[in-house]
């Protein structure tokens, strides 16, 4: 499988400039990283792939099908609107 930046976990700094980033087997290491940055007052973000990301990637899927998928989870989010998991809306019923 090839490695490109959707199958790796990148640090990155409030500007969006990657600062660094690992394989998913060193999440460990990404998150000991970052704590490390932090420390020395560098605001960090961990940018990893979602869970339906990380599935279709695990099937070999290519940056055409995840910009797809992550087009259709960003439509899917929006056709409910911002009232859609207001629970104080919602009813007791079950």
């Amino acid at each position: 499988m090839s490695e490109n930046k959707n199958h790796k976990i990148l640090l990155v700094d409030k500007e969006g400039q990657e600062l660094a980033s690992y394989p998913f087997s060193k999440r460990e290491e990404a998150f000991a990283y970052a704590e490390k940055l932090e420390d020395m007052g560098i605001e960090v973000h961990l940018k990893e792939p979602s869970l339906p990301e990380s599935l279709i990637l695990s099937l070999g899927a290519g940056p055409k099908e995840t910009d797809q998928l992550k087009e259709e989870i960003d439509q899917e989010i929006n056709d409910h609107g911002p009232n859609c998991c207001n629970t104080s809306q919602q009813s007791n019923l079950h």
